[in-house]
């Protein structure tokens, strides 16, 4: 659900108004079952999702019946055969969802760019036959959904109990409004034995602990990433020093937009009584490449270490570093179909090889001969993340390699450019980007607190008086024009 968009609010103003109103007047009357909770949750999350995009509501809804049909009967094998037809239903589900990923996502990549290198006249000819049916935006949430429903069908033919699993527990498990269109990509064992028969539990400790996350995430959201978004420019390809600050500036911005986004869903689902998993560790307090992962998006890559490393790696130990790399290499096309999508999934692949076979050394000698190595540690790996930013925003493979060729020029970084970069924003734009980073800079500063403490991620953003703070700089300084979430292009 794209937060941003006030009709998301008035869409689930209405129904819960409606709804528990009826709700409430039910019970007194004592007709509401307890099943009716559950038939309610369903009815909130695809009417939400119908308001977000009707178009893609009728592939989420084929997937949805699809793939519970397609795992019931994998549920229901007996017999002799009953692993091997269970392990055949489980591979043609996963190919099927995989193929709808695939279609939307990546076939005019792989015509026009990836055949189209070969042969050019195959993508001419494929461009010349206009608009294939949709092939125009991705639809909302179909990366995260997928890959949420291939860990249900692996999850479910793994496990050691084959219970079978009711329709409506289903739908509420893979189209949970707070977290179906962006994540946090959940699993069966995390999230579905709260779906299971679910019930509404409106309690007050829910309340705050849903408010003190919400405040958060609608800060980093409206206040920091979307104010920060409008100085964000593309086209600079010459100017070292703009490059860097705008790789800088989208850094910052990526990682409050999707956080806030994250934040925002674990907010909402804790008002009726739903954990999810925290997708965000404040990534940007890691110490190297390693570390940066165990905090950033959480899910996806715990996803993909599950899914596709172990599996692929397998007893083979002495091939890790390879699949280690190409599956970082397959985590940054899932991002985009764009080849610098894949670059960006390469140079995090080769930055971790390099850390693992050239970090200890490394660190040995910045501990011993350097000072505060640990603040050095952190420069280098905030660095590499902001030169990694580089790849992942610059879509237009030419001005990338301008860009990077201009980092690397020392010309580049002449006076007059540091000028010029300081003369490109007016004089009311300077303020608001300096308020906006000076806000940006105190968050992650606490942030550094926390993990210096050894508090719990985010304890101190998240406790109340910094919360009801956090909220009135929302309603003060929001962004007139909020942007849409990044990765609802992914």
């Amino acid at each position: 659900m794209n937060f941003s968009d006030f009709s998301f609010w008035w869409v689930l103003l209405l129904y819960s108004v409606l709804f528990f109103s009826a709700r409430e007047v039910c019970k007194s009357l004592n007709l509401w079952r307890s099943s009716f909770d559950g038939i309610g949750l369903a009815a909130m999350s695809l009417i939400l999702f119908v308001n977000a995009s009707p178009t893609s509501f009728v592939i989420f809804l084929f997937e949805i019946v699809f793939n519970y049909l397609m795992v019931a009967w994998m549920l229901r094998q007996q017999g002799d055969n009953a692993k091997a037809k269970a392990r055949t239903i489980a591979t043609v589900v996963i190919v099927v969802d995989v193929a709808i990923l695939a279609y939307f996502k990546y076939l005019n990549f792989f015509v026009e760019d990836v055949i189209g290198l070969v042969l050019p006249g195959v993508a001419t000819s494929w461009k010349a036959q206009g608009e294939i049916p949709g092939m125009g935006a991705i639809p909302p949430g179909l990366s995260f959904y997928t890959f949420q429903m291939v860990a249900f069908v692996v999850d479910s033919f793994t496990s050691r109990k084959k219970r079978p699993i009711g329709a409506l527990d289903y739908v509420n498990f893979v189209s949970f409004f707070p977290q179906v269109v962006a994540g946090p990509i959940e699993r069966r064992a995390d999230l579905f034995p709260q779906i299971e028969g679910f019930r509404f539990k409106f309690t007050l400790d829910n309340f705050d602990a849903g408010f003190r996350w919400l405040a958060l995430g609608l800060f980093m959201k409206f206040v920091l990433a979307d104010n920060i978004s409008p100085f964000i420019s593309l086209s600079e390809s010459t100017n070292a020093w703009l490059i860097w600050f705008h790789a800088f500036l989208f850094t910052l911005r990526i990682y409050f937009d999707f956080a806030g986004y994250s934040f925002v869903a674990l907010g909402l689902a804790t008002f009726v009584g739903v954990r999810l998993t925290v997708n965000f560790l404040s990534p940007y307090t890691a110490q190297s490449i390693n570390e940066f992962w165990r905090r950033w998006h959480v899910t996806l890559s715990t996803w993909f270490r599950d899914y596709v490393f172990l599996p692929l790696m397998g007893a083979r130990k002495e091939w890790a570093a390879f699949y280690l790399f190409l599956t970082f290499t397959l985590s940054g096309f899932w991002h985009g179909a764009a080849w610098n999508f894949i670059l960006w999934g390469a140079y995090h692949g080769a930055l971790l090889l390099l850390l693992r076979y050239a970090g200890r050394p490394f660190y040995r000698f910045v501990g011993e001969r350097l000072f505060m190595p640990q603040f050095l540690s952190w420069a280098l790996t905030f660095g590499s993340i902001v030169l990694g930013c580089l790849f992942f925003m610059e879509t237009n493979t030419q001005r990338l390699i301008g860009k990077l060729k201009a980092i690397v020029t020392p010309g580049a970084y002449s006076p007059g450019n540091l000028v010029n970069a300081f003369t490109s924003f007016s004089p009311n734009e300077g303020i608001l980007l300096m308020v906006t980073l000076g806000l940006a800079i105190a968050l992650l500063l606490l942030e550094h607190v926390e993990v210096w403490q050894q508090r719990k991620e985010y304890e101190i953003l998240t406790s109340p008086w910094i919360s009801r703070i956090l909220f009135a700089l929302t309603i003060l300084l929001a962004a007139n024009a909020p942007s849409k979430f990044i990765y609802f292009e992914f």
